[in-house]
């Protein structure tokens, strides 16, 4: 696990990263960001969201209603509320270049991504104890990962 300084530190780097996709794999939402010479993944295994202004686009709890077709399906084959929305807003960050202006740890493992723009990410722990992970940030390529919660820190 990763202690708060470098929970901090790794997310201050985001300021000025490009947002390249948002997707997700299982119930984990992902959001990937490129650097000059670093391709990053936020895997957020809690409540998440991503908002224009005060108008939520989409959140982890869109996982759970389907988009198209069978109600007992979508989600394993990915057709819920939460990939349609996904797919769209990639396609925009994708022909628009969107770039992290800034992002914070705040309390208890909140995060806070602001993009270009009305555009924000949300991270939003919701789960006791120190020992389950809520989110993490990490670089594709390396084994450079941190972690929350920070039980190093407890």
């Amino acid at each position: 696990m990763s202690t708060t300084e470098e929970l901090t530190a790794a997310v201050a780097l985001l300021a000025g990263c490009r947002v390249t996709e948002f997707s997700r794999t299982l119930n984990i939402a992902i959001v990937g960001i490129q650097g000059a010479d670093v391709e990053k993944r936020l895997h957020a295994q809690c409540p998440f969201r991503v908002r224009h202004r005060e108008q939520i686009l989409f959140g982890s709890v869109d996982m759970s209603y389907r988009d198209t077709g069978d109600a007992e399906t979508a989600f394993d084959e990915y057709r819920t509320k939460f990939d349609r929305q996904a797919r769209q807003l990639t396609g925009m960050v994708t022909e628009h270049e969107c770039f992290v202006e800034s992002a914070s740890l705040g309390p208890a493992g909140t995060l806070s991504v602001h993009l270009d723009g009305p555009l924000v990410i949300e991270v939003f722990p919701a789960c006791g104890g120190h020992s389950v992970e809520q989110w993490r940030l990490f670089d594709r390529h390396t084994d450079e990962h941190v972690v929350y919660p920070d039980s190093a820190d407890r």
